[in-house]
């Protein structure tokens, strides 16, 4: 096992029980926090963005995220901009998100975040989070008309 894999594997398992995910870019020392209801409905949109290929993420999980982090190098910047939050107004403040997203963007290499993203789609359980954005998304197309 490469020291690359422990680390992936390391993240994953703090995930699991919940522990905080710490990591800094360069002196600025950032924290992602278990999720809650409504920030995860925050990140739906951008999980959704990254066209994630579910059976891909199954096999090899850090060559997803290599693949994502450099394809979507702008969204995954913005996903973890959106992680490290956590007060309401944070959350819900575009141009804060957007500021700490270019940040990112311009201080990290597209596959720093990787590792991150793995722990951070353990932590939104993906599988059972995705069903359920599936699930609502058929509810809204098939949202019974009514009559005037």
């Amino acid at each position: 096992m490469t020291a690359q894999e422990r680390a992936i594997e390391m993240a994953v398992s703090d995930a699991i029980v919940e522990k905080p995910i710490r990591f800094n870019v360069g002196r600025k020392k950032f924290a992602v926090y278990p999720p809650t209801y409504g920030k995860m409905q925050i990140l739906a949109k951008y999980y959704l963005a990254l066209e994630i290929d579910e059976n891909a993420l199954q096999v090899e999980p850090h060559l997803e995220t290599f693949r994502l982090c450099e394809s979507k190098t702008d969204t995954v910047c913005t996903l973890m901009a959106v992680a490290t939050f956590d007060k309401k107004e944070d959350l819900l403040n575009d141009e804060l998100i957007a500021e700490r997203a270019e940040f990112f963007k311009w201080n990290t290499n597209p596959t720093d975040f990787s590792t991150i993203l793995i722990a951070l789609l353990t932590q939104t359980d993906f599988v059972n989070f995705t069903n359920s954005i599936r699930l609502t998304k058929m509810l809204r197309i098939n949202k019974p008309k009514t009559e005037k």
